[in-house]
Parts: C-alpha cells; structure tokens; sequence
C-alpha cells in the first residue's frame, strides 16, 4: 500500500540553523513546532505500518537557487512526525529503509511537499523511470554492464 501525504514545506536547514544562531530555545520551540504540526497532521491521516518503511519526497519549490541538502533537511521534522504519531515505529534506519528519494520540482505555487510512503521499494521505480528519462530498454542495458563489469 502507497500513501500520499501534501504538506507545507517545513523550514529548511538555512532557517533551522539561523534559529538556533539566535538561541536554542527559538530553536528547540520550532522543532516543537513542526513535529507537532505534522504529527497532528499524519494522526488525522490515519496510516499505520508496522514494518519496514520507503520514502519519497517530491518538494515543490519556487525558488531552485537553494541547495538540495538544505531543502531537504525538512525531513527531519516529517519523520519526527510519522514516529510521534505512530505512522511508523520509528525513524531509524532498521524502519526508514534505503534509499530515501528526493525529487525537486519548479512550482510557481506556494512551496510544499508530498510524501509518498509504502512497505515495499516498488513503487520507487516509476519516479526514478520519469526522472531520469530512462526507458526499461536502458536500465536492462545498464543492468548488464554492471553484471559483466561484477563477473
């Protein structure tokens, strides 16, 4: 089973960081802040997985001159959340399993992001397909390389 979960896009890493610039209590209170929004938020959707869990998060963006690894710092507020509301049984990486996918797309909307979550990697395939252009033909190829180049 795939859920898909629409959120606003919590701070990113540049806005965590200059928060706790000022002092660590701004800080801690918006990360209080954040996981509770979000796990209200994830409680109301009612999703419960018991194991294993894959993640992929498309964050929709108006501004592309930010850095990858500062948007997708949010995260951390997201997972917070799915564990704090019982979505998950924990943030970890024997439950959040590799790899996490992070897709950016341009919107000329209000930044936001959508999460896509699911007991099996599966579905991961058809965004890796659609983001890279790669058609099946390709991936066989490519899969035959790296076996030849392991043999």
């Amino acid at each position: 089973m795939i859920y898909t979960l629409t959120m606003e896009l919590p701070p990113t890493l540049n806005e965590i960081i200059d928060a706790a610039r000022e002092s660590w209590q701004k800080s801690a209170a918006m990360k209080k802040q954040w996981t509770n929004k979000i796990t209200a938020f994830v409680a109301e959707c009612d999703i419960k997985f018991l194991g294993q869990v894959w993640l992929e998060f498309h964050w929709y963006l108006t501004n592309f001159g930010r850095d990858a690894d500062n948007v997708a710092a949010a995260c951390k507020f997201i997972m917070d959340g799915l564990a704090n509301a019982h979505a998950v049984r924990n943030d970890n990486l024997t439950v959040i399993q590799s790899p996490v996918l992070h897709y950016y797309h341009r919107s000329s909307q209000d930044n936001g992001v959508i999460l896509r979550i699911s007991s099996s990697a599966d579905f991961l395939l058809e965004n890796i397909l659609n983001a890279n252009k790669y058609s099946s033909f390709a991936l066989q190829e490519c899969q035959q390389k790296i076996n030849r180049f392991l043999e």
